[in-house]
């Protein structure tokens, strides 16, 4: 009886140091996959980052051809339809230099005799 306590004994001993190692390796695959878990979550969040960042270079580049349009174009109209518009050049009256009312009748500034650079 002695034996076979003691057998049994051994036994449950081995099945605990079994059920240790197992429980131990399950633990690690678990945290394996929960490791590669994070890593797809992580690459689906870089995936989205890197699709964002490409959308603001594109608007980035607009920007910059709007503002560069702005500047050499925008306000040359501006100026181009404040010279030309008859609520400007009334609100100046007579204050304005004869050689731009020549300008505006056609003849050409530089070409005006009134015109000195």
């Amino acid at each position: 009886m002695k034996a076979s306590m003691a057998s049994t004994k051994k036994e449950v001993d081995g099945f605990s140091k079994k059920e240790e190692a197992w429980v131990k390796k399950v633990g690690e695959l678990t945290r394996r996959h929960e490791i590669e878990a994070d890593r797809e979550a992580l690459n689906v969040q870089q995936k989205a980052f890197k699709e964002e960042k490409e959308g603001l270079k594109t608007l980035d580049a607009q920007d910059t051809g709007d503002n560069q349009w702005l500047i050499e174009q925008g306000f040359h109209q501006v100026v181009t339809y404040l010279l030309h518009s008859k609520e400007f050049n009334s609100a100046l009256g007579d204050s304005t230099p004869n050689c731009y009312k020549l300008h505006e009748s056609g003849l050409p500034l530089e070409e005006s005799p009134l015109y000195r650079p």
